[in-house]
């Protein structure tokens, strides 16, 4: 499983991993947790009324085709204003649920480690953001 991206500071979770706190199956089952519980643009759209599924149809096809974010393809082919879309990401937000959060949901971690490791990592990448700007 890559957890990482390329030319950018370590992910949380690759950064738990080489702690040694958590486990590769862990990652996995906090992941599966966020896809259950953050909901897709679409399905929020659908749940608010404001797209039929027939229309989120739609704009997955054309998001294929294109790569374009779901959001702005249903702007553009006027399916949802720029207020609707708006709404729909704040609502979509409140619930979102974060890489930590999921760990403590699924017994990964406690509160309190995550709240621990959440200050070292964020150390560590302040840091490593510092030296990347001063060689820039």
């Amino acid at each position: 499983m890559k957890i990482e991206r390329k030319g950018t500071f370590k992910l949380f979770g690759r950064f738990l991993l080489e702690q040694g706190l958590i486990t590769e199956e862990q990652v996995f089952f906090a992941r599966t947790h966020q896809r259950k519980n953050n909901r897709k643009v679409g399905e929020t759209a659908v749940s608010l009324g404001l797209m039929t599924q027939e229309e989120v149809e739609m704009v997955l096809i054309e998001q294929e085709d294109t790569g374009g974010l779901f959001g702005e393809i249903t702007v553009r082919m006027g399916i949802l204003t720029e207020a609707e879309l708006a709404r729909i990401l704040a609502v979509q937000e409140e619930g979102h649920i974060f890489f930590g959060e999921a760990l403590v949901a699924t017994g990964a971690l406690t509160n309190k480690q995550l709240i621990e490791q959440l200050k070292v990592y964020n150390m560590e990448k302040l840091n490593y953001l510092k030296k990347t700007r001063a060689g820039a």
